[in-house]
């Protein structure tokens, strides 16, 4: 780790600079991949998870309190820029999509200005070097926002059976952040139970009864020049919680047997497909 340590220089910020930009750029790509398939590979953009690793890892690798928060800022801030920046060039190639609705500004603004909450929290959190009490606190809070994740999407996979590789990476990076901060601990029973304790209390806070969480999807389909608008806001455990749209075509698909909007989207678009027309999602 001392090898690839970050430190004050212009060069080391470039870095993580970069750093940023090509996960943006990754996740944006990754996006694109279908995301109604028991793997999920999409779902690496939309699980805290990666973003709790990899930022927690630029705190690491930070040389004091300052550099992890300016480390901490311009990794998420950058990421953020070419992620949008990405998405909106690809948006030019889709048709009916205007100059003004390329880039999504709100949503650019909003990560970035959570950035900077993120780089202050980065700053508190770089005191787990002073290697007293609190430290082992500190150390605990990252690997309990891994956990909460982790067990939320094992969740989600049980009930709508989608999204795996999310889990996968979760697992993998709640194992890597445990052993790496238990060993730096100096009491292990505090580091511990506070990872424990927090976890619990993020459980029912943050995310109360996670199998009830919900996702939803508007699906834009076109047939013989007649468009048809269809939106789906379903539970994890597959119960319906609203549904719009011309029943009789959700009595095709089958609507009663599926159990999440991805798989909903995919058997819409399966229908209409098998007949000569199409379907989008619109966000």
């Amino acid at each position: 780790m001392e090898k690839i340590k970050l430190h004050d220089t212009k060069k080391s910020y470039m870095k993580v600079i970069i750093f940023g930009l090509i996960i943006g750029i990754v996740t944006e790509l990754v996006n694109l991949l279908p995301n109604n398939d028991g793997l999920g590979l999409s779902s690496i953009a939309g699980t805290f998870g990666f973003w709790i690793f990899t930022t927690t890892l630029v705190i690491y690798l930070s040389c004091s309190n300052k550099n992890a928060m300016m480390n901490t800022f311009l990794y998420l801030a950058s990421m953020c820029c070419s992620f949008y920046l990405l998405q909106g060039g690809i948006k030019f190639f889709t048709p009916n999509v205007t100059v003004d609705g390329l880039i999504e500004w709100s949503h650019l603004f909003f990560w970035i200005m959570i950035s900077i909450v993120c780089g202050i929290v980065a700053y508190i959190l770089y005191y787990w070097n002073q290697n007293n009490l609190f430290s082992n606190i500190l150390y605990a809070l990252p690997v309990a926002g891994m956990l909460i994740d982790t067990v939320n999407n094992c969740l989600k996979f049980y009930y709508s059976h989608t999204q795996f590789f999310g889990v996968i990476l979760d697992v993998i990076f709640l194992m890597i952040m445990f052993c790496l901060f238990l060993k730096k601990s100096n009491k292990k029973i505090i580091f511990i139970i506070t990872v424990l304790f927090v976890a619990i209390i993020g459980n029912f806070t943050i995310f109360p009864k996670s199998h009830n969480l919900t996702t939803e999807a508007t699906i834009v389909c076109e047939l013989d020049g007649k468009q048809e608008d269809f939106y789906i806001k379903i539970k994890d455990n597959g119960e319906i919680v609203e549904k719009k749209g011309n029943e009789e075509i959700y009595k095709e698909i089958d609507m009663d047997s599926l159990k999440s909007a991805p798989e909903v989207v995919h058997a819409l678009q399966e229908y209409y497909e098998s007949k000569g027309g199409s379907c989008r999602t619109s966000k």
